[in-house]
């Protein structure tokens, strides 16, 4: 198929290209089909296009294709509305972690691969102390305000490797994979407890919380993810009952 030669302006307005940009990238597409069909190529441009294209290609007399008619139409809009969704399929849309759905899907993935590897996971379960308190004091909006400041802190406590997760309403999530320790889970549950000790600043309002974590090994304390939550949730209450605002391993 012959190169394009030239390009108009409703092509490079909105994609933000120059001529020659756009005549190279579609240099770099795969040959026409021979059926109607559609494309949506993402263009190299500042802010990112992307275009539905269609077209039904021209066959010479020798069956080469020879030139591409059709149409094509800016669907960026629609683009970003569908990873939204997406997103938000996954994902918690207060702190834009990763939610249940996710969690349990990198908790199976977990201890799929710690049984190839004969390796150990941990779950964390951690749950906010007396955050009904700046709910009834203070109003959702504060509260609210604090989930995001509590998801940024624990961000700050995890490796990029391991899974934080919002679990629903104060309590939260974390799945360590290939623990070699127990100590590796005291190191990661003491930084937690640190960071959630300090106090939050709402609308000028300074805000003491702190935290009960509960802790559940694979394969130790449980052969599968459904159970490894399960556990972790008990040994959180266990921790409330002691107290709190402190960790405590399943069954001790």
């Amino acid at each position: 198929m012959r190169p394009i030669c030239t390009t108009g302006s409703g092509m490079r307005r909105p994609t933000g290209c120059t001529g020659a940009a756009i005549r190279k990238c579609c240099r770099r597409s795969p040959a026409a089909p021979r059926r109607r069909g559609a494309n949506t190529p993402r263009w190299c441009t500042p802010t990112i296009a992307w275009f539905g294209l269609r077209g039904v290609p021209m066959f010479d007399p020798a069956g080469k294709v020879y030139r591409m008619v059709g149409v094509s139409q800016d669907v960026t809009a629609r683009k970003r509305r569908e990873d939204a969704v997406r997103f938000l399929a996954y994902h918690d849309s207060l702190t834009g972690l990763p939610n249940r759905r996710l969690l349990d899907d990198r908790l199976k993935q977990a201890v799929h691969l710690a049984q190839r590897r004969d390796r150990k996971v941990a779950a964390m379960l951690i749950d906010l102390d007396n955050f009904k308190q700046v709910n009834d004091s203070f109003g959702h909006r504060a509260g609210d305000a604090v989930l995001k400041e509590v998801a940024q802190r624990l961000a700050a406590c995890v490796r990029r490797a391991d899974t934080l997760a919002r679990h629903g309403g104060d309590e939260f999530v974390v799945v360590i994979s290939e623990v070699n320790a127990e100590a590796d889970c005291q190191i990661v549950a003491d930084k937690i407890l640190h960071a959630l000790a300090a106090e939050f600043h709402v609308d000028g309002r300074a805000l003491a919380l702190g935290a009960s974590i509960g802790v559940s090994l694979y394969p130790t304390d449980a052969g599968d993810g459904d159970a490894l939550l399960r556990n972790a949730d008990a040994a959180m209450y266990r921790a409330k009952q002691l107290g709190r605002n402190q960790y405590r391993f399943y069954g001790r």
